[in-house]
């Protein structure tokens, strides 16, 4: 697995979580009835993106052994977002 995957992949999941907790506190404000409705619809592009970016590293992976440290990458990752955002919203 190349530097420049875990970096890429650490950079997007970063870039989720502020999206997440800026967008967050912005619907809070603005507009608190639809907090539930930009909740779902953040987990679902937040796990696409996800199942995504695997599915693109194996597709172009020469190695099953990469393929295999990317995708325990990316759980880790996606499960260090949920924590981050669970924990910024209660």
């Amino acid at each position: 697995m190349s530097v420049w995957a875990v970096f890429f992949a650490i950079f997007v999941f970063t870039l989720l979580t502020m999206v997440d907790v800026k967008g967050f506190g912005y619907v809070r404000r603005k507009s608190p009835d639809n907090m539930v409705r930009f909740y779902f619809i953040v987990v679902a592009i937040r796990f696409l993106f996800a199942v995504t970016m695997v599915g693109l590293y194996t597709l172009f992976s020469n190695s099953r052994e990469d393929t295999i440290h990317f995708a325990a990458l990316i759980l880790v990752l996606y499960t260090a977002m949920i924590v981050v955002s669970l924990i910024t919203k209660h």
